[in-house]
């Protein structure tokens, strides 16, 4: 049933059911890519997102807010077809339909906090 609703919907219903658990994943995040598949597009969030921005600078950058939470959350989007080209060149340490974890070097210390300001600031 999830396979046929539009990306869109997918994203809403991920964000609003599983926030608490990405983000909780992203807390101390310092060598994976999480990916959420929305159907043709796949996402990653906070620290997740900068290095998926690192290795595609050509993805798509959003800003949202959750309950509990005084920051913007940042999120990356990539079309399915090119997160394909990044399954073939990194190590995939989870491998599900919708879910996946790569990994890839870690960021130089304070790159993501100084990228999380940037990117808000920018679209802001």
């Amino acid at each position: 049933m999830t396979e046929t609703l539009p990306s869109g919907i997918r994203l809403k219903n991920l964000i609003q059911n599983h926030h608490a658990e990405i983000l909780s994943r992203e807390k101390n995040n310092d060598k994976f890519i999480h990916l959420y598949s929305i159907g043709t597009y796949w996402v990653a969030f906070e620290q997740s997102a900068c290095r998926l921005g690192r290795i595609s600078p050509q993805c798509e950058i959003s800003l949202f807010r959750v309950a509990g939470r005084l920051d913007y959350v940042v999120m990356t989007s990539i079309s399915s077809d090119e997160a394909n080209e990044y399954f073939r060149k990194y190590i995939a340490h989870r491998d599900e339909t919708n879910y996946k974890v790569l990994s890839v070097p870690p960021l130089p210390a304070g790159h993501y906090y100084k990228w999380h300001v940037d990117v808000v600031k920018s679209i802001l």
